[in-house]
């Protein structure tokens, strides 16, 4: 035990000293400036209240010196209201009175000069003075409004999206203007047209939009009761701006009887166009495979039947038409010995032919992936079928 206890003395010694030589090579000024950092709080209260009491001293007689200066100025402005309002201002003769600055400036031109010079001088940083404080202000207030605020005065649009009307354009009724719900085709004039519209409506000020929120099921009957005057389909510039300018006066007129003026400012309005229809390039979607041949399953018999057939692949890209294309001697053999027999009933029933479908879509999906083929088969036509 006494062994150990003479290690661990001896460890510590050499501790010690490794820290005292490590003290040793460091430089002097870093441990000062280290004494510096840890007493500078103390240090800066310190000078903070030696010179308090001179901070004091000084704002004090700057504010004496402007309380001075502003006790003289005021008793110069009341003197003068005095001298107006005294007999001897009433008496005296005004024109020599306004004269008198004039011949002080022609006996004295160099006190006349410096005293314009310094008047001058005193309002153009009176000027300067003023700007910068309605920069400060305006900053101050702009930094201390929250962003929310912002938004709000900027948040005055209300949104339709999608409107959907059904209108007869002019061009095609032979006059008149279009129809809102309700107006169908009279006689054998051509039929309506369905025509989508995003409207943008900007309201006249924050508190005419969350009136118009408020009546927003008013708002959307009034809209759909239009009757637009469309001149053809697509939508041109200038019978956008008509429909615009129609749209903002009707609608201000079913508001008014309210009593509310002119709550709509403005109305944009943006045709939405229909999208693609389904059958877009389809014909390059395509491919006909033929010759292919499904084992039927009969119990009663060990004759060989067997059902041929040429279907129609519709494929979700033009690749993977492609790669059909190039092994389609592959495909045929994938076709006939994985898809399995079908019984006699399958292909002369709906439904039957439904589930051969629905197996050669599977077995192509499979192969498709299989091979590492982006998409997927979507449909199998059937253009042939015969039983043998």
């Amino acid at each position: 035990m006494n062994f150990l206890i003479k290690i661990e003395e001896a460890i510590n010694r050499f501790i010690e000293g490794l820290l005292v030589k490590l003290k040793d090579m460091v430089p002097h000024f870093i441990f000062e400036f280290i004494a510096v950092i840890l007493h500078l709080p103390a240090t800066l209260k310190a000078i903070i209240q030696n010179q308090l009491p001179k901070l004091k001293n000084f704002f004090g007689e700057l504010l004496s010196f402007f309380t001075q200066y502003t006790t003289m100025i005021r008793g110069h402005l009341v003197n003068i209201l005095i001298y107006l309002r005294s007999e001897e201002f009433k008496k005296a003769d005004k024109k020599s009175l306004l004269l008198t600055p004039f011949r002080f400036s022609k006996a004295h031109p160099f006190k006349a000069m410096m005293a314009a010079f310094s008047f001058v001088i005193l309002m153009s940083a009176m000027t300067i003075m003023v700007k910068n404080a309605e920069k400060i202000a305006s900053g101050t207030l702009s930094l201390r409004r929250p962003a929310s605020n912002e938004a709000a005065e900027d948040d005055i649009y209300i949104e339709i999206k999608k409107h959907k009307f059904e209108i007869k354009p002019v061009a095609a009724s032979g006059g008149g203007h279009g129809g809102g719900h309700g107006a169908g085709p009279a006689g054998g004039e051509a039929p309506e047209h369905e025509l989508f519209l995003d409207i943008r409506i900007e309201a006249s000020n924050p508190k005419e939009k969350v009136f118009l929120e408020y009546m927003e099921e008013m708002l959307d009957d009034s809209i759909e009761a239009l009757e637009l005057p469309v001149a053809r389909l697509p939508l041109e510039s200038d019978n956008q701006k008509q429909i615009e300018t129609y749209m903002i006066k009707i609608l201000n007129e079913d508001f008014k009887h309210l009593g509310r003026v002119l709550p709509i400012k403005n109305i944009q309005i943006k045709q939405v166009l229909e999208s693609r229809p389904v059958y877009y390039r389809q014909a390059e979607r395509m491919m006909s495979v033929s010759d292919i041949n499904l084992q039927i399953f009969l119990e009663d018999t060990h004759r060989n039947r067997q059902v041929w057939l040429d279907f129609s692949v519709l494929a979700s890209n033009r690749n993977i038409v492609l790669f059909l294309k190039a092994h389609e001697v592959e495909i045929k053999d994938h076709l006939t010995t994985n898809v399995e027999p079908v019984i006699p009933q399958l292909p002369v029933e709906e439904e039957g032919r439904l589930i051969i479908k629905d197996k050669l879509r599977n077995e192509l999906n499979e192969y498709l992936e299989k091979n590492g083929i982006e998409g997927k088969i979507l449909e199998i036509y059937i253009d042939y079928l015969m039983v043998s």
